[in-house]
């Protein structure tokens, strides 16, 4: 488990960062959100945040909507 290791080696703040979703959903809001908080910082680590989600936000809508503009074309 990454968390662990990272504590091992004297690490108290983690910045989580979950690459492959681009919304929250329940792997975010419970597993990461509670669950691994919850055992961050039962090992030591202090400082647990994640980044924020995509979810709806203007701009990545709007790259979405550009890509689908591109192959529309085609």
């Amino acid at each position: 488990f990454v968390l662990d290791e990272l504590a091992k080696k004297g690490y108290h703040e983690v910045l989580m960062v979950p690459i492959s979703f681009i919304s929250d959903h329940v792997e975010i809001l419970y597993d990461i959100d509670i669950v691994y908080r919850k055992h961050a910082q039962s090992i030591g680590i202090t400082a647990f945040r994640r980044t924020e989600s995509l979810n709806a936000s203007p701009k990545f809508i709007e790259a979405l909507a550009q890509i689908v503009r591109e192959h529309l074309i085609r």
